[in-house]
């Protein structure tokens, strides 16, 4: 025990005669009023017989980029002292070889770098780092790599995941991921999470070239604890970072902005343009607990003369026998820009975006699925017409109805648009009521819905574990008698990157960033 007398709040001596590369543990005391107190002990460990203090200190060396012909080399070290380092590299070999064999790094900066190719494939390799200072040469501890088998790619790096901007149902994600192997087809790097509880990942894919990764997740629950990871799918082999976690805060969401009715369910938010128009029906002959039931939403496209969207509730209280389809303008948009009769040329037919069955309780609300505004030419002998691709999707979404109600958004895509199944359908125009109407090459409907169906709840008040999602897009090159089916289905987020909607802003808790195709029965 060494005593000094402290002249202010720091304490420091030279111990002397200590013995060569053995390691001290100390800490330091002090007494008052009888009392000893003592800080937190520390190690440190006394040089080799005749080394300078300011000799480098190396970290490992370490090995990545492994391929069957190369790998990078990286060490990082630290030096204090006044000389200048003249030359740092590394040193090589193969494991059955005697000699190293040495190269110069481009920095005698730390990190030292060095990129080894021409190796050998499925070879063990022995390296050191070393650094030259004045007339001494320093050397780091030898590691080892073994480069793959030829035309084996090597595994992608990871770099830590954090979350950031957190709030009650948001947060975006960070990452990095490296890749330096040949395989470059069908590789998907992406986030993927889930909820404290939950079994399946939520996925969000991000671009797949190497570097920085970074995507905003909304629809999350509030006051929720999820863990998460970067992933990368190559070769049909999945990796993945370490997991990181996050809580979303606790509270309410804010309401979303340029929404027409923040408590209707399937509303999206209107995006401003001028070839846009809006239309919000209320039944005028049907109520629902003393107030007249809404209808359908429109958004209307003056350049296409046909529905960008038509979202609306769907539920058993809304069906009857009133089904007359008595076809007119909509009197909310501009007749000038609508058909102004029924007939539809060449091989199609009008397509309903909310269906006349769906409307069927009184003959006020069918007369306003009967609008112009809610119908899209349809190829007649395919499409919609029995056993055609859009019936068969529109019977099958009939088996989703529920106490709860079901909502949707069904939209029409105008541009070149290839399914899952290589078909293929072009922009075109039809004859429609005296205008030229775009035909859409894709049809897409929207689903939501509590998972039990008689929760009694609002989706707006669900969790999002109470709730499920889905997209169906169907190409309007379909053949005949196709049934849907899970290549059919996308995720609701999916859509909206596609249109540049927001579907769903009202419910803050809409999973639309993943579905699971069994909640659907497929």
């Amino acid at each position: 025990m060494v005593e000094i007398t402290p002249d202010d709040s720091s304490l420091s001596v030279r111990l002397e005669e200590l013995t060569p590369e053995t390691a001290y543990e100390f800490y330091a005391y002090l007494v008052i009023d009888g009392k000893n107190y003592t800080s937190e002990r520390v190690v440190f460990t006394t040089l080799k017989e005749g080394e300078q203090p300011g000799a480098p200190q190396f970290e490992t060396p370490s090995s990545s980029g492994v391929s069957p012909t190369g790998a990078t080399l990286a060490c990082v070290y630290e030096y204090e002292g006044d000389g200048d380092v003249a030359e740092a590299g590394f040193g090589y070999k193969a494991g059955a070889q005697e000699e190293y064999t040495e190269v110069k790094a481009a920095s005698t900066a730390s990190p030292l770098t060095y990129e080894l190719n021409g190796l050998e494939p499925e070879t063990k390799y022995d390296f050191y780092a070393y650094v030259v200072i004045g007339d001494e040469r320093y050397t780091s501890a030898v590691a080892q790599f073994t480069t793959l088998k030829a035309g084996e790619n090597p595994d992608p790096e990871f770099g830590p995941v954090a979350a950031t901007d957190v709030t009650a149902s948001s947060a975006t994600l960070t990452g990095s991921f490296t890749y330096e192997g040949e395989e470059t087809v069908g590789i998907e790097v992406g986030f993927a999470y889930k909820a404290s509880g939950e079994t399946d990942y939520a996925t969000k894919t991000v671009t797949a070239s190497s570097g920085d990764k970074s995507a905003a997740i909304t629809g999350l629950s509030a006051a929720t604890t999820y863990t998460f990871h970067l992933y990368a799918s190559i070769g049909g082999k999945q990796y993945r970072s370490q997991e990181g976690t996050f809580t979303t805060e606790s509270g309410t969401v804010p309401p979303p902005e340029n929404v027409y009715r923040t408590g209707w369910a399937e509303l999206p938010v209107e995006v401003q343009n001028s070839d846009y128009y809006y239309a919000y029906h209320i039944c005028p002959d049907f109520s629902v607990n003393g107030h007249r039931a809404r209808n359908i939403s429109i958004c209307y496209s003056a350049e296409h003369h046909c529905p960008v969207w038509v979202s609306g509730p769907v539920h058993s209280c809304y069906k009857g026998s009133n089904g007359n389809r008595n076809y007119g303008p909509d009197p909310v948009i501009p007749s000038s820009i609508q058909p102004k009769n029924k007939t539809v040329e060449g091989s199609y037919n009008k397509g309903h975006m909310i269906g006349n069955n769906e409307r069927s309780r009184t003959s006020g609300m069918n007369k306003q699925v009967s609008y112009y505004t809610n119908m899209a030419p349809q190829h007649s002998s395919t499409f919609n017409t029995g056993g055609g691709a859009w019936n068969n999707l529109e019977d099958k979404i009939d088996s989703y109805w529920c106490a709860d109600t079901l909502y949707t958004v069904v939209g029409c895509y105008f541009e070149t648009w290839t399914d899952s199944y290589g078909n293929t359908a072009q922009p075109k125009r039809t004859g429609f009521g005296g205008v030229q109407a775009s035909v859409p090459t894709m049809f897409y409907t929207l689903l939501l819905r509590t998972k039990k169906g008689n929760t009694e709840k609002s989706v707006m008040e669900c969790s999002r574990e109470e709730l499920q999602c889905v997209a169906f897009v169907m190409s309007h090159a379909m053949q005949k008698e196709h049934e849907p089916e899970r290549r059919d289905m996308r995720s609701v987020a999916e859509i909206e990157r596609l249109t540049g909607f927001t579907f769903f802003a009202n419910v803050p808790n809409a999973p639309k960033d993943t579905y699971n195709p069994s909640d659907w029965g497929l």
